[in-house]
């Protein structure tokens, strides 16, 4: 039986279409799945350096939560302020590979939209890039749903949320 770690391993090892999707689906096909993640609870946790809690927090949230910047991201925070070194390294290497998974899918253009597992990953790209969002619209083009981010600097980015239509 495949895990869900296997299937990160599995990417992180070769990654490509052919690791990159049988992960996706499996993250989509979560009980707990959801493309719009909040992670209020966990920062807030994060905050009062709650770490312990902050970690039990994110738990919850997977498998759903598997492959997002943000979350990978908190738990590096967690396991760093914890004295775990090593599990943060990975953690980050996580989320680095999640960047770089959404940057494989296009190259943010109209024609080339990225593609995302949920909503936070559009803005984890973005800040990836160093903008800043100033403003967000759902279009349909070619019978598909972009969400259209506008940067403070000019810069658009689409990204395909068709799957969350």
């Amino acid at each position: 039986m495949t895990t869900y770690a296997d299937l990160v391993t599995a990417y992180l090892d070769d990654p490509g279409p052919d690791s990159l999707g049988p992960l996706r689906r499996a993250v989509r096909g979560a009980a707990n799945y959801t493309p719009d993640l909040d992670l209020g609870e966990v920062d807030g946790l994060l905050a009062e350096g709650a770490y312990a809690e902050a970690a039990t927090a994110l738990q919850r949230i997977m498998p759903g939560a598997i492959f997002s910047p943000s979350a990978h991201l908190r738990m590096a925070t967690v396991l760093e302020r914890s004295g775990h070194e090593r599990a943060a390294a990975r953690e980050r290497q996580v989320a680095r590979a999640a960047l770089r998974s959404i940057r494989s899918t296009g190259d943010g253009s109209e024609q080339r939209p990225w593609s995302v597992l949920r909503i936070t990953d559009e803005y984890d790209m973005l800040r990836a890039l160093d903008k800043v969002r100033d403003r967000q619209d759902l279009v349909e083009t070619g019978g598909r749903h972009l969400d259209r981010l506008t940067c403070t600097d000019g810069t658009v980015a689409y990204f395909d949320v068709t799957s969350f239509a």
